[in-house]
């Protein structure tokens, strides 16, 4: 597909779902021959003491296999494949370290014996001794010689209008994205030779091949929201087979920022970019897999809900379970099961978002959500087919109305004795535009708007979160779904992580 297409030409790639890019590849495929080599080096060395080293080798292999695994989910756990961070600064490097320590420990209980996938304690040591120096070197050979190279991808925005100043925004608060914009251009003849928040208006659209060419350019983006010109179009796409490459703002903004920009896409832009597409036999095996996750957690942790529960009621007075309508997929009404994290009657003054600092919130109520545990109940809400692991967090039937009111939607009036500033109604949108696509899936307890975002207590809040939840609903797949549920596992462990 173009979208794929584009996306491979400015270093990003769809694996599995997920959008990343060439430089975290390269990150773990780096990792992993540093990890094969420092077992082939410590091999050499014990390996003639116990018998032939391919023999010793071989019979390694599962162990190894398996150790290399756990490492490679600690450093994720850990955030340390964000290709961005400079891996030559002393904190980088000691985290690295850090995360293989662990990561041994985790060996050592899991390959120790009598496990079928034995390794010597001893030689799991020394191993891991040579995988941190060996990682620490290949960290800091990846910064030097990765990060100037990101940092060389020049891109002009075609358009200096809101989206291109808004798009120039985005980029400038992720100076690491390896996106440098050089400049705007734009046929406004009052935009010419002007700057626009510090950068140049370079010329018009008549000269995009020769500006291309001047300023070295890799991408040209497109920020124009209403492309009707077809002498533009036809221009735009004659450049689209040159060197240089053209890329729309929702497609780079969604790989740059992980999200959606509601504000400049349409239901034509989700249509052609497959949100509608078929994903019936990922959501079957999803099923699947919830069940049986569900079922394994539920073996294994109900005696910490039996404590949670007890808990609840010494801390304060009112049942230790709470029941709330929420809506689900297609919109269906189920009770959703949660530990009750706030006094009794919290909300008897009506429906309202909960906040960061919420009075209500009882002493036990904050520590359980601070470690995600009041979610756990939510686990039978996932047997009853209700929910799943991973989706779009489920809201009440009173905030989703809220935001699917039809509100009128204004431009600047056209006629010719029209008075200055005089807007006009040209149509109807949702309060939040896009907010019924949330229920085009199941929920879940966890999300890519949960670890993006985090709770959102406004409009403006809960309009940010939705577009991490459209980029999810978008790209949802069994990698990215591993992902939320990482990042939902380093920010109970850690207190942190996006």
């Amino acid at each position: 597909m173009a979208e794929n297409r584009q996306a491979a030409e400015a270093g990003l790639y769809k694996f599995l779902g997920l959008h990343t890019s060439k430089w975290s590849l390269l990150l773990v495929a780096g990792d992993v021959g540093v990890f094969g080599l420092s077992s082939l080096l410590v091999l050499a060395l014990t390996g003639p003491a116990l018998g032939s080293v391919p023999a010793v080798g071989a019979a390694y292999l599962p162990g190894l296999v398996l150790f290399l695994g756990g490492n490679l989910l600690v450093l994720y756990v850990a955030d340390l494949y964000d290709q961005y961070q400079d891996y030559r600064s002393a904190q980088n490097l000691s985290r690295l370290i850090f995360a293989v320590w662990v990561a041994t420990l985790v060996g050592v209980w899991c390959c120790g014996p009598p496990s079928r996938w034995h390794l010597p304690r001893g030689f799991m040591e020394w191993q891991a001794l040579g995988f941190a120096v060996g990682l620490a070197g290949w960290r800091f050979a990846f910064s030097g010689l990765a990060l100037p190279v990101r940092l060389r991808r020049r891109l002009a925005i075609i358009g200096a209008g809101e989206a291109g100043r808004h798009l120039l925004q985005m980029l400038r608060a992720r100076p690491n994205s390896g996106l440098e914009v050089v400049g705007f251009v734009d046929d406004d003849p009052g935009k010419a030779g002007a700057k626009i928040d510090g950068l140049p208006v370079l010329g018009d659209t008549t000269a995009l091949s020769a500006l291309a060419k001047d300023h070295r350019l890799d991408f040209l983006v497109l920020a124009i929201t209403r492309l009707t010109d077809p002498v533009l179009l036809n221009r735009l796409s004659k450049l689209a087979f040159n060197s240089v490459q053209l890329l729309d703002l929702p497609s780079v903004y969604e790989y740059v920022a992980g999200k959606l920009p509601m504000d400049y896409i349409s239901e034509n832009w989700l249509l052609i970019h497959s949100m509608m597409k078929n994903k019936t036999y990922y959501r079957h095996v999803k099923r699947v897999l919830d069940v049986a996750l569900a079922v394994a957690v539920l073996a294994v942790i109900w005696p910490l809900m039996g404590l949670i529960a007890l808990t609840i009621r010494l801390d304060s007075p009112g049942p230790a379970l709470f029941r709330q309508e929420r809506l689900g997929q297609d919109g269906r009404e189920f009770v959703m099961f949660k530990f009750r994290s706030m006094v009794q009657d919290a909300e008897r003054h009506g429906p309202q978002f909960a906040t960061a600092r919420d009075e209500r919130i009882t002493r036990v109520g904050r520590v359980l959500r601070r470690l995600r545990l009041d979610e756990l109940p939510q686990l039978f809400n996932i047997l009853k087919g209700e929910m799943s692991f991973v989706g779009p967090r489920p809201e009440r039937r009173h905030f989703i109305e809220q935001f699917q009111e039809m509100v009128p939607e204004y431009r600047p009036g056209r006629r010719q004795g029209d008075p200055p500033g005089l807007q006009v109604i040209c149509g109807y949108r949702e309060r939040l535009p896009y907010y019924s696509y949330r229920l085009v899936v199941k929920p879940g307890i966890t999300g890519w708007g949960q670890v993006m975002y985090g709770y959102a207590g406004t409009l403006e809040e809960t309009k940010e979160k939705l577009k991490y939840d459209l980029y999810y609903i978008k790209n949802m797949g069994f990698f990215l779904d591993l992902t939320i549920l990482l990042k939902t596992i380093r920010i109970i462990l850690l207190g942190w992580g996006k």
